[in-house]
């Protein structure tokens, strides 16, 4: 498991539909990305969270917070995500 600290700068949530039955809700957070040559570039990164960890979120916007999160590649592109059950991990950093 890794560790992210990011700023959370927006929540949302798209509706339960016909073609997906369950709600989706995700959160964009920003933070530092280091360059090779040791400059740091700000990245938007939008994860999809469980109910219960978009909650906690929602109430910490524009606050940085640190969170536990998991990677796997996909067609060659390292993809983040939070693990279900997790929630409880997420503090409010600095």
């Amino acid at each position: 498991m890794f560790t992210l600290t990011a700023r959370i700068e927006n929540c949302f949530f798209t509706p339960a539909s016909e073609k997906y039955p369950d709600p989706s809700y995700k959160v964009q957070l920003i933070g530092d990305q280091l360059t090779k040559d040791g400059q740091v570039r700000k990245e938007m990164l939008t994860l999809n969270f469980p109910f219960e960890a978009y909650k906690v979120l929602e109430t910490k916007v524009g606050n940085v917070v640190s969170m536990p999160i998991g990677l796997f590649v996909n067609d060659g592109r390292l993809q983040p995500f939070f693990p279900k059950g997790r929630a409880s991990e997420i503090v409010t950093a600095g």
